[in-house]
């Protein structure tokens, strides 16, 4: 899947979730007939920088494609999938995921994006209704 939207990059994650709300708001405003879509995107590309990249957009190809941006792509494989129910633990879910999750699970991430799929963006520029979290996984090695 190829995204489209705007790309910005944070120096830290305190810096990334005080300016990703704004990243969103800036998106939206951009193209408001985006606003209520349920085809919104948060992805962040790998980079050896120790920086965070993100970009806000939608896909390309859906019937909100946006005609300008930049773009990511996003390839097919196997990835762990969750769903979060409350944006307000989103940053916790991710922390236990990465940290928890992912070194008992036997499985290794990708170096591909990481992405989450978002039901809604609200005009403050934060998540609303189910997120889902989808992290690349290297496959299982043939036995």
């Amino acid at each position: 899947m190829l995204l489209i939207g705007t790309m910005a990059i944070y120096n830290s994650q305190v810096d990334a979730s005080e300016g990703i709300p704004q990243q969103w708001r800036s998106f939206l405003m951009t193209h408001p007939a985006l606003n209520g879509s349920s085809n919104l995107y948060g992805a962040s590309p790998c980079t050896n920088d120790r920086k965070i990249h993100y970009l806000a957009g939608v896909a390309h190809g859906s019937s909100e494609t946006v005609v300008d941006g930049e773009h990511l792509s996003l390839a097919a494989g196997e990835y762990a999938v969750v769903q979060v129910n409350d944006p307000a633990s989103l940053r916790d879910t991710w922390t236990w995921l990465l940290g928890t999750w992912l070194a008992t699970s036997g499985r290794l991430e990708k170096n591909a994006p990481e992405f989450e799929r978002y039901a809604n963006i609200s005009e403050t520029g934060t998540p609303i209704g189910p997120v889902e979290i989808w992290i690349p996984l290297e496959p299982l090695p043939n036995n």
